[in-house]
């Protein structure tokens, strides 16, 4: 988009969007905006019940999430967000393993690309975008 062009709203139903699945299991998305300039983005995630990141990690820009609905626990630290909860990971910050102790349905933000490389517990890139 350039400046010369008119901005415009967008309404997007997240009921009408599919989950996608992704290649780590448990795990669902719908993805309601990217930038593919900066791959800062907001998308909803889906941790079924039992699943979660299987190992720590960390991120190449800050992460921000919302729990909508569940119960997701960092286990090394045991911070737990249930409904209502937010939650800030600053860039760089080492954090995980989690696990869904229920299924949990979190928004989730980045305001840049989500890793500095592909982690292991997806076996493609666009899992890890």
């Amino acid at each position: 988009m350039s400046f010369d062009e008119p901005l415009r709203e967008i309404l997007l139903q997240t009921d009408d969007l599919e989950w996608v699945e992704k290649s780590l299991d448990g795990l669902s998305h719908k993805m309601l905006w990217r930038d593919p300039e900066t791959e800062a983005s907001i998308a909803l995630v889906r941790f079924e019940k039992g699943s979660g990141i299987p190992s720590e990690h960390k991120h190449a820009s800050n992460q921000f999430m919302f729990c909508l609905s569940g119960r997701y626990v960092y286990l090394p630290t045991g911070t737990t967000l249930t409904k209502g909860s937010f939650y800030w990971n600053p860039k760089g910050v080492t954090h995980g393993p989690t696990r869904a102790e229920e299924t949990s349905v979190l928004l989730e933000v980045y305001d840049g690309p989500h890793y500095p490389e592909r982690p292991e517990f997806y076996d493609n890139d666009e899992d890890a975008r």
